[in-house]
C-alpha cells in the first residue's frame, strides 16, 4: 500500500475553501481507504503525549525536538472531521510537524508546502534545512529515490547528538565485572570459584564493581553506530566531520565488550533512563539509540501493529535554519538557555517576566521566524496577531529598538496567484517584502521578509545551487537596513 501523502499547514476539506488560501480539495488525498479514514481519526483523537502513554516497548512516535523536552501534551499529528456515518473524511488539517507515522500497513507522510505535486514528489527544501542545521554535507548523497521513511529522519540526528553529549565527555559510570584469575581485588565469588577452580589452579574467582567507559550506555551508542554504519547514508553521516569520526573511534575502542547478539540485552538496560547530573546530553542521545533501533526491527516487518514515527517541527527546523544564515549579518539566535527578563520591579530591582526573541542583531534589532504562509494574511486574527505582530513590537519596546523583522519562507507560486504580491515581489533580490509602519509611534517600523524557495525538477544539486543565491540576495537585502 502507498503512503497516503499529506503537506504540513493545509485544510483539506470537499472542494477547498476560497477564503484560505492553503486549503486543498480531499481529492488531492492519495487515497481515503478504510483503514486510512480510521488510522487518521485514530491520530486525531489524541495529543502524540497520549498516544505514546499507551505504547509498548516498541512503538511510539518521536518527535523532534519536543521528544527530548518532554513537550508533548499539546502536539496533535493531524486533526479530522468525519461524516455521520464514522466512514468518510469530511476535514483533514496539517500542523507544523513532518515526517511519517504508520501503523501495519497504513502509512502516511506529511512533506513541506514547498514539495511539489501536493508532496507526492522528493522534499528538497526539508533536506537543504536538515543539511543546513545538522550540519550534514548530503550534497552527494541519493535523497532523490526514497520516501521520507526511507530516508530515515533519526538516523539524520545522530551525529548532532552523539558529538553534543560527546562535548561533554565519554560517559563513564560503576559496571559490575567478574574475573577469574590471581589477582584479587574483590568479593570472592565462592560458587563459581569452586566451579571454574576446582582442582585448585592458583585462580580466584570473584566480583568487583568499577569505574568503566564500557557500560550499558556506551554500548548502547555502539550498537546504534553499527545500526548506522549499514544504512545507505551510514558511511557518510559517520565521517561528515573530524569531530564526528573522533566520537566514533572513541565509542568503539572503549566497548571492547561489544557483541553484536546483545543488542537486545543492551536496550533492556536501557530502560533506565541517564540522570547523572554532569552528562545531562547523554539522556536525549540514549532516548534516540533507542529509538533507531526499534524503528530498524519495525524497517524489518516486526511488531507492525504499534503505531510508530519520526516526526520534526519544521517551524522549529525554519527557525534554526534562519539562525545559521542570519549569524553572518550579526543576528544572534536566542533559546530558553539565553532569554531576558521583561520587567524590572521598581522597589527592589528584581527581574521578572522572560522574554525571549527568536534573534537579536548586535545593533538591538529584534527578528522573529515565522513559518506559516505570513505573505498570504496581512490582516491577522486577535490571537494570531498576538503572537506575530504584537509580540514582536513587545521585542522592539523592551529593547528600545525602532526595527523590527518577520522572516518567513514563500512559494514561488504564490506571486502569480496575488495581485497584492505581486506588488511586494522584488524581482530583483526575488524576495518578497513589506515594510509597515506604528501610526503615531515614534517611527517604529515593523519589516516582513519573504525568503522565496525555488522550485527544481532537477537533482538535488541543482535545488542546493539555486538556494545558495537565494541566500545571498535575502541576507545581503537585510544587511543594508540594518
Amino acid at each position: 500500500m502507498k503512503p497516503l501523502s499529506l503537506i504540513d499547514n493545509t485544510l483539506y476539506t470537499e472542494n477547498g475553501k476560497k477564503d484560505n488560501p492553503y486549503s486543498l480539495p480531499l481529492s488531492a488525498l492519495s487515497g481515503q481507504s478504510t483503514k486510512e479514514v480510521k488510522f487518521l481519526k485514530f491520530l486525531s483523537s489524541a495529543t502524540i503525549e497520549r498516544l505514546n502513554s499507551v505504547k509498548s516497548e516498541e512503538g511510539g512516535i518521536l518527535v523532534w525536538p519536543h521528544s527530548f523536552k518532554d513537550d508533548l501534551a499539546k502536539l496533535k499529528v493531524v486533526e479530522c472531521t468525519l461524516d455521520k456515518e464514522y466512514k468518510k473524511i469530511e476535514t483533514l488539517k496539517t500542523n507544523n510537524l513532518v515526517g511519517f507515522v504508520g501503523k501495519g500497513k497504513v502509512q502516511v507522510e506529511i512533506g513541506t508546502r514547498f514539495c511539489s505535486n501536493n508532496g507526492k514528489e522528493q522534499d528538497y527544501f526539508l533536506y537543504y534545512m536538515l543539511s543546513k542545521v545538522f550540519h550534514l554535507n548530503i550534497v552527494n548523497m541519493d535523497v532523490g529515490s526514497g520516501s521520507l521513511k526511507e530516508l530515515d529522519l533519526l538516523i539524520f540526528m545522530f551525529p548532532r547528538l552523539l558529538q553534543d553529549a560527546m562535548r561533554q565527555g565519554l560517559y563513564k559510570q560503576y559496571v559490575k565485572r567478574e574475573y577469574n584469575d590471581s589477582n584479587i581485588r574483590g568479593t570472592i565469588d565462592v560458587n563459581r570459584h569452586l566451579r571454574l577452580n576446582y582442582p585448585p589452579n592458583g585462580r580466584i574467582a570473584y566480583r568487583t564493581r568499577e569505574f568503566s567507559y564500557d557500560n550499558y550506555v556506551t554500548q548502547l551508542i555502539r550498537h546504534t553506530i553499527e545500526h548506522v554504519a549499514r544504512h545507505p547514508m551510514g558511511a557518510a553521516l559517520l565521517s561528515e566531520s573530524k569531530e564526528m569520526e573522533e566520537c566514533v573511534r572513541n565509542i568503539v575502542q572503549n566497548t571492547p565488550t561489544y557483541q553484536k547478539g546483545a543488542k537486545r540485552t543492551v536496550m533492556a538496560d536501557n530502560r533506565k533512563v541517564v540522570s547523572h547530573p554532569y552528562f545531562t546530553k547523554y539522556k536525549a542521545l540514549q532516548k534516540l539509540c533507542l529509538s533507531i533501533l526499534h524503528n530498524e526491527r519495525i524497517s524489518h516487518g516486526t511488531q507492525t501493529d504499534k503505531v510508530h514515527g519520526v516526526l520534526i517541527d519544521v517551524a522549529w527546523l525554519w527557525e534554526e535554519y534562519l539562525a545559521v544564515i542570519l549569524s553572518d549579518i550579526g543576528f544572534k539566535h536566542h533559546t530558553n538557555k539565553d532569554g531576558f527578563q521583561l520587567f524590572a520591579n521598581r522597589e527592589n530591582g528584581k527581574l521578572f517576566q522572560k522574554v525571549i526573541p527568536d534573534y537579536l542583531h548586535i545593533n538591538n534589532y529584534v527578528a522573529d521566524a515565522k513559518y506559516i504562509p505570513l505573505h498570504r494574511f496581512e490582516h491577522l486574527d486577535a490571537e494570531r496577531a498576538a503572537a506575530v505582530y504584537y509580540k514582536t513590537i513587545m521585542y522592539m519596546y523592551r529593547f528600545a529598538t525602532h526595527k523590527g523583522f518577520l522572516f518567513h519562507p514563500c512559494h514561488a507560486n504564490d506571486i502569480e496567484e496575488s495581485e497584492t504580491l505581486k506588488g511586494e515581489y522584488d524581482n530583483i533580490s526575488n524576495i518578497i517584502k513589506a515594510h509597515y509602519e506604528i501610526p503615531n509611534g515614534g517611527a517604529c517600523h515593523l519589516y516582513k521578509y519573504g525568503m522565496i524557495i525555488p522550485t527544481t525538477e532537477g537533482e538535488f544539486t541543482d535545488f542546493t545551487a539555486k538556494m545558495s543565491k537565494v541566500e545571498q540576495t535575502y541576507t545581503t537585502e537585510i544587511e543594508q537596513l540594518l
